[in-house]
Parts: structure tokens; sequence; C-alpha cells
């Protein structure tokens, strides 16, 4: 008889003791979450930053239309039409740029 209780207080003692660790480790996989989505927040942050002081910078050398394009490029998760525009105006200035050395070397 004693036995049988020793094996069912050991029994008691594996259940609370895998409840106790199935709590722990749900809490640790929703701080886990938690921190993933505090890192996702910054990295928007990071990006809605990077992307206003480009927008900045271009109010002082772009056409009012480019900006426009930028700007509603800004929300976009994909960033590849905005990497096509920034290449795209790279190349028309690099263009423009050798059109004037060239006509200032004449």
């Amino acid at each position: 008889m004693a036995q049988e209780e020793s094996g069912l207080e050991e029994l008691m003692r594996l259940s609370r003791q895998f409840a106790r660790k199935q709590q722990e480790q749900e809490l640790m996989e929703k701080q886990r979450q938690a921190q993933g989505q505090k890192v996702k927040g910054v990295l928007q942050g990071l990006k809605e930053l990077n992307l206003s002081l480009a927008i900045d910078q271009l109010k002082n050398t772009a056409r009012p239309e480019i900006i426009q394009r930028v700007s509603a490029l800004r929300h976009q998760e994909n960033a590849d039409d905005l990497r096509k525009l920034i290449s795209s105006l790279a190349e028309e200035m690099e263009g423009k740029l050798r059109n004037l050395s060239a006509t200032h070397k004449e």
C-alpha cells in the first residue's frame, strides 16, 4: 500500500512539474513574440525616419512629381519600386551631369 502511495505521489509530482515547465515555456514564447513585435516596431520606425530624411533631401533637388512618387511608395512593404525609382533618378542625374561637364569643357 505504501508503495502505491509513493508511486501515486511520484506521478502527481511529475504531473505538477510537467505543468510548471509547460507554463514556463508558454511564458517564454509570449515574451519572445512580444520582443519580436518590439523589434519590428523599431525597424519600421527607422525605415520611416530614413525615408523622411531622404524625402527632405530630395526636396532640395528633385522635381515635385518625383517627391510625390517617392512619398507614395513610403508605406509599401516591398521597396523594389522605390529602389527602381531611385536608380532611374540617379541615372538621369548622372546623364545630366555628364552633359553639363561636356558643355563646360567646350
